[in-house]
């Protein structure tokens, strides 16, 4: 039976405006929530990349400097005497290049910057006056942010290269230290082979028919590793805003050797150390030293500061500031940054 006019029903114009306005604010609450969410997304993947890049740009020069001054058992302040360099060693690398040596750019003819092994850890303080180039000639002023500190550090590597000289292979063109932990020879591999070393590897005054000190035993070889830490301006190209930490290293896997570039911590904006000076225990940090205080050096408390690198990532509107050091970054809203500290023990360089 077909129902009666009047017994039909529907919605009414205002009952349907009612329906529409609660499916939108639904709707839109649902939309705020997802926005929401994909932020705290975002925000969450941002901090976990700068903590990431943070950690890793720490680890590498907290490794690098626990270890400078370490000669494979020679003790740091006995390397100016006890690891000879041969010739072959020191001209490999350019003195005047570039991106030679990474040295002064006016070098004694006696001296060999790269090999100055008696100098294991050398630094640059943000305040310094000496032009850049003239402490560091392979880096570019308009590349090193100039409100951050610059470090050398000279070492070898902590496994051996050799675990029973004088059997095994070397990787040709490579540079070593030979020790037996009372002297020791740094020389160029000219070859796969180690036969305690030929005249061209001996160290300068060992003689022309003479094998490389030290010739008793147990003998142990160790890859030399210096590393120069900075913060470069701009990570790919000038203009794209994104710091980064970097450091030359010595390229040696060629005939001509020179010291290349490795970026390894985006994000990175600031570098600050501070030198925990004393004898037998700190009695002070320093931001400056003297090259007689860092030989003395018992720690280093290293500061970065460190920036987001994803965009649209949401921070205080708030302008601060990070005091690293005797280094204060300047006012900035809107961008994401946190500053790290840690403190490494400089075993090797205590006599």
């Amino acid at each position: 039976m077909q129902p009666t006019p009047h017994q039909q029903r529907g919605l009414t114009l205002v009952e349907l405006m009612i329906a529409m306005t609660l499916g939108l604010i639904v709707i839109g609450a649902l939309i705020a929530v997802f926005v929401a969410n994909n932020q705290n997304y975002r925000q969450n993947e941002a901090i976990a990349t700068l903590q990431d890049n943070a950690r890793f740009a720490l680890d590498a020069i907290s490794r690098d400097l626990a270890m400078a001054g370490y000669w494979g058992g020679v003790r740091a302040v006995d390397a100016a005497t006890n690891v000879r360099i041969s010739t072959a060693a020191k001209t490999a690398v350019s003195k005047t290049a570039s991106d030679g040596d990474c040295g002064p750019g006016t070098q004694a003819a006696s001296f060999y910057w790269l090999f100055d092994v008696a100098t294991p850890v050398e630094f640059r303080n943000h305040l310094d006056t000496t032009a850049l180039t003239d402490r560091f000639r392979c880096l570019l002023p308009a590349n090193v942010r100039s409100n951050s500190d610059v470090l050398m550090i000279r070492r070898v590597s902590g496994q051996q290269a050799l675990l029973d000289p004088p059997g095994g292979t070397l990787s040709t063109h490579r540079f070593y230290v030979k020790t037996n932990q009372n002297i020791a020879s740094l020389f160029r591999a000219s070859g796969s082979s180690f036969d305690r070393g030929t005249p061209a590897d001996c160290p300068d005054g060992s003689g022309s028919n003479a094998p490389c000190p030290p010739l008793d035993t147990p003998q142990q070889v160790y890859a030399y590793t210096p590393q120069l830490y900075y913060v470069r301006n701009y990570l790919r190209t000038p203009g794209d805003g994104l710091p980064i930490l970097c450091r030359r290293y010595l390229d040696d896997s060629s005939a001509t050797a020179f010291m290349a570039e490795d970026c390894l911590a985006e994000g990175v904006e600031n570098l600050q150390l501070e030198w925990g000076i004393g004898t037998g225990a700190v009695q002070r940090y320093v931001n400056d030293p003297t090259p007689a205080q860092l030989l003395d050096a018992r720690s280093v408390r290293l500061h970065i500061l460190v920036r987001a690198t994803g965009k649209n990532v949401q921070a205080s509107n708030d302008a601060k500031t990070f005091t690293l050091a005797d280094y204060t970054s300047a006012s900035e809203a809107g961008m994401l940054r946190r500053a790290f500290t840690t403190t490494v023990q400089l075993k090797n360089l205590q006599p």
